[in-house]
């Protein structure tokens, strides 16, 4: 009898562990879904900023546009990869929701995505010389493009499938 009891609360444990995993993604994937939908404006701002800054780094309305434009997308983009690549991928990954070629393709961007952002790590649009304004603009700008192309692959692909697995 007790194994039989201790069976039935181990597997009580651990459908409520289940739950308890499913919610936090549930959460995680419509916080996601509100970032992603919030970020347009920025995004369109931080391509034209950065474009321009590309080949005219000495404007100072562009400059100002795209730094804020950087502040504004900086923590949001921090936080947005931080949670796909510790919560969400190897949740997705244990549930076998997402073949391991999605899973590659999502990392592989989200590497791009880290190496444009290292590019503008610690530069001041507003201060730096038009040099590397000239940079970091161009960056900005293939960063906002980056970004795009991943939150429409994300709404068309990845946010379905997350949702498939969790309603399944």
């Amino acid at each position: 009898m007790k194994t039989d009891m201790s069976v039935a609360r181990k597997s009580s444990s651990i459908r409520a562990g289940k739950r308890a995993g499913n919610r936090k993604i549930r959460n995680i994937t419509e916080e996601l879904s509100r970032q992603e939908y919030s970020l347009g404006v920025p995004l369109l701002d931080a391509a034209v900023a950065g474009v321009f800054l590309g080949f005219k780094p000495a404007d100072r309305a562009m400059r100002a546009q795209a730094q804020r434009c950087w502040e504004t997308l900086k923590p949001q983009l921090n936080q947005h990869l931080l949670s796909e690549d510790e919560t969400v991928l190897p949740w997705a990954k244990g549930a076998g929701g997402l073949s391991p070629e999605v899973i590659n393709r999502i990392k592989q961007s989200h590497r791009e995505m880290r190496s444009l952002i290292g590019k503008l790590i610690g530069v001041s649009f507003e201060e730096d010389p038009d040099k590397v304004v000239s940079a970091a603009g161009k960056a900005l700008c293939a960063l906002a493009v980056k970004l795009d192309d991943l939150i429409d692959s994300e709404e068309m692909r990845l946010l379905p499938a997350l949702r498939k697995m969790l309603f399944a």
